[in-house]
């Protein structure tokens, strides 16, 4: 008499080997992985996570990552890959149906084994050969996968790393952990597919405006304003910004830029140590949003917040701008640590 027996999910992947997977599986899923690295970067600091956007060979928009958006990058790729090392699958992964194991057991790598992996890539880097290696390989491995004896199979459900290797269970209990493992693929599935799909739409849907740069100066035209130093001239340089924006969201590139207000002083003059220098910002109904200033030491002005800049040059952060909005105005001025006297002013650039 043969009585039959409900074999679970993890049991009969230790003894039935599952196939292969193609290279286009493995190709759709890295591009999908890097969709979802690109997204959260653009969530977290900003444009230049997706690789077509900074690659020169593809002519991206923003060649040079800046280092926020470089450590965003690290930070996202090491928890796709901490999921990988225990489950056996990224985002990416999950969703086109395919699982990293180990050639010997068929379980997912821990954490060492995937990031020994993940530097053998660096192999598969080399004329982008070791990525391509899979069409012609009876096993379809990389070169990272041969030296570090893992394989790409098809699937979206491992056996545990932990998981008892032998150990007899009762068939109702098998029975139950199989259908409980079911339910939690089927529902990973889902949310991975929802990340990648989010992760794409961020990456293929887009504007971009750029905001150009502006200077203002003010001052006479036939004599310098004041006396101890006389002052030739105040200028405010705000440099170009480019914004991007998907999906409603926006960005800006390469973080913000510093605008400058510089003081020119008459007749080659130099400012006496001690000197006050400020600016004011102000709304289009006159309230003051911020002050922004510092002292002349030794003919250089050093800001009360910021860095030196060299010369009589204040750095004014891009925010204290958007607080005075459309319409707003700045005031140069100069004097001592309590008396200020003003200069001259504009109105800011309407864009």
């Amino acid at each position: 008499m043969t009585a039959a027996v409900d074999v679970p999910d993890d049991v009969r992947a230790d003894v039935e080997p599952r196939p292969a997977a193609p290279w286009w599986r493995r190709a759709v899923a890295l591009a999908l992985d890097a969709a979802v690295v690109g997204a959260v970067t653009f969530l977290a600091v900003g444009p230049g996570g997706w690789p077509w956007e900074w690659s020169v060979v593809l002519g991206g928009t923003n060649p040079v990552p800046g280092a926020g958006v470089l450590v965003c990058v690290g930070a996202t790729w090491l928890v796709l890959l901490a999921l990988q090392a225990w489950t056996g699958a990224t985002p990416g992964k999950r969703v086109v149906g395919v699982v990293v194991v180990g050639r010997a057991d068929g379980r997912p790598l821990g954490p060492v084994r995937t990031l020994v992996r993940a530097a053998a890539h660096a192999l598969d880097l080399l004329l982008l050969v070791g990525f391509v290696r899979p069409l012609w390989d009876p096993e379809r491995r990389t070169f990272a996968d041969s030296l570090c004896g893992t394989d790409v199979r098809v699937g979206r459900s491992v056996p545990r790393r932990d998981g008892p290797h032998g150990r007899r269970r009762g068939a109702a209990v098998g029975a139950r952990r199989a259908r409980v493992a079911r339910r939690g693929a089927v529902a990973t599935t889902a949310a991975a597919t929802a990340l990648c799909v989010a992760g794409v739409a961020l990456g293929a849907v887009q504007s971009t405006v750029v905001t150009p740069a502006s200077d203002r100066a003010c001052g006479f035209a036939d004599r310098p304003m004041g006396e101890d130093p006389p002052i030739a001239s105040v200028e405010l340089r705000v440099p170009e910004v480019t914004r991007q924006t998907r999906l409603g969201i926006t960005r800006q590139v390469g973080g913000p830029a510093d605008a400058t207000v510089t003081w020119v002083v008459a007749d080659q003059e130099e400012a006496p140590d001690g000197t006050r220098l400020s600016v004011r910002f102000s709304t289009a109904s006159g309230d003051v949003v911020a002050e922004a200033g510092g002292t002349v030491r030794g003919g250089t002005l050093v800001p009360d917040d910021g860095p030196v800049l060299g010369g009589l040059v204040l750095p004014v952060p891009r925010h204290v701008l958007e607080a005075a909005g459309a319409g707003g105005s700045w005031e140069a001025g100069v004097g001592t640590a309590s008396v200020r006297a003003a200069l001259c002013g504009d109105t800011l650039d309407p864009s």
